[in-house]
């Protein structure tokens, strides 16, 4: 009998033993479980190294906390010119951008520009300086109304996932986000510092001098190699007469690979109703021109060539009646840095040609004696430095630069513009 009590109590004390063990085991296993979740979601919520493209193609890396993510970017640019009195000028510009999610498949974007210094002033007029911008020599610089230390909200707008591949943008947007891209020119932050070098200067975009309108665009994606993107936006930008001086335009992106090597070639087609200044007219004293049509075609197409080089290429065409000039053709080279170990230092080498409207051409020999209508030549060569070898969009960045300019605004008794500058660039 004793020697049956003592079996039972050993197996009874082996198989609580047994027990305590497992569960203990259960216990820590599933902390450590619980520990690794925490973990994935707290490096989730903040992935601060992840770049989006949430302005269509202005890059922002973006901080992500709960569900909000916020990122931007800081720029600060210097130039001087060869011109008279060799003037020279500096800007500072900021832009913060915050993103939300609504529901499932939407999101809230804001977009906030700080900006101060109205860049290079008193050259002769430039073809190449759209929808009345200050300067054609230096694209980061926005057109506000006052110039003083404000902080502008340029973008305010609602985004959805209509589908998987249909993505649907409404509100105050800026237009060319969404149009008339280019991997190797199209980022006045990082790359090219000259407006023609960042979007085509044959499109009368809609929207206010900055490109900022209330509008709705759809981007569809029928299959991986192709996406088609249309948007309705207000003609002026100001929120009065909306329906009445539409700017609307469509595209097709074809995302081609020749060779195994990535390219994009866009065409699209725009056009516009009206407008609210005569400025940059063919004719500035024909006050029919603020109800004229004006439209257009383009392209745009960048192609990688090597790991180490890419091309690309814009050309246009609108209508000579309404506008000073009607074609334009640019292209260039990008060249990374791999060949002398630097692979995110870049180099860029532009050239583009615009040519005067026979309207505006007839305009401006009767209104003056000097003027000799030639081709707008336009040559840039650019050098970014990325510091600790930093991501095209992060960290920070040194862009000295060059641009030289022949028959500005089409005139060939104006003066050769020789404009150099130096641009600091840091993503937050």
């Amino acid at each position: 009998m004793k020697r049956l009590v003592f079996m039972l109590m050993a197996g009874l004390f082996i198989f609580l033993n047994q027990a305590i063990g497992a569960e203990k085991k259960t216990t820590y296993g599933s902390e450590l479980e619980e520990l690794k979740k925490r973990v994935e979601d707290l490096e989730k919520r903040m992935k601060d190294t992840e770049v989006v493209d949430e302005l269509g193609h202005r890059f922002h890396p973006i901080h992500s906390i709960y569900g909000l993510k916020i990122g931007g970017g800081l720029t600060i640019t210097a130039q001087g010119v060869d011109y008279r009195n060799n003037r020279s000028a500096g800007a500072i510009s900021a832009d913060i951008a915050l993103e939300s999610p609504v529901g499932k498949d939407g999101r809230a974007i804001a977009v906030l520009d700080f900006q101060r210094g109205p860049g290079l002033q008193n050259l002769p007029a430039l073809l190449t300086s759209p929808n009345g911008n200050t300067t054609g020599t230096n694209a980061d610089i926005e057109s506000f109304s006052n110039n003083t230390s404000h902080l502008h909200i340029t973008q305010f707008y609602y985004e959805h996932n209509v589908a998987s591949n249909l993505v649907a943008s409404i509100g105050q947007l800026d237009i060319t986000g969404y149009f008339d891209a280019n991997e190797f020119a199209n980022n006045e932050r990082t790359q090219f510092f000259a407006n023609l070098f960042v979007n085509n200067p044959t499109i009368e975009f809609g929207g206010s001098a900055d490109f900022y309108s209330p509008g709705i665009r759809l981007t569809y994606g029928p299959f991986e190699a192709m996406d088609i993107t249309a948007g309705v936006f207000e003609g002026n930008g100001d929120y009065t007469d909306m329906f009445d001086k539409p700017f609307y335009m469509a595209e097709i992106n074809f995302k081609l690979m020749p060779a195994d090597s990535e390219g994009n070639y866009r065409i699209y087609y725009w056009g516009r109703h009206g407008r609210d200044y005569l400025t940059n007219t063919a004719n500035p004293d024909d006050t029919t021109l603020l109800n004229a049509g004006n439209s257009g075609v383009g392209l745009s197409i960048d192609q990688v060539i090597t790991s180490g080089a890419g091309v690309w290429l814009r050309a246009g065409v609108q209508s000579e009646k309404v506008a000073q000039f009607d074609r334009h053709i640019s292209g260039g080279v990008n060249i990374n840095g791999k060949a002398f170990n630097r692979p995110n230092d870049v180099i860029g080498i532009g050239y583009g040609a615009t040519f005067i409207g026979k309207d505006y051409k007839d305009y401006q020999k009767r209104s003056s004696a000097n003027f000799e209508p030639g081709i707008e030549h336009y040559m840039e060569l650019y050098y970014n430095m990325a510091v600790s070898d930093a991501a095209q969009s992060a960290g920070f960045h040194i862009s000295p630069g060059i641009q030289y300019v022949t028959n500005p605004g089409g005139n060939a008794n104006a003066s050769k513009l020789f404009i150099y500058g130096l641009r600091l660039q840091t993503f937050f």
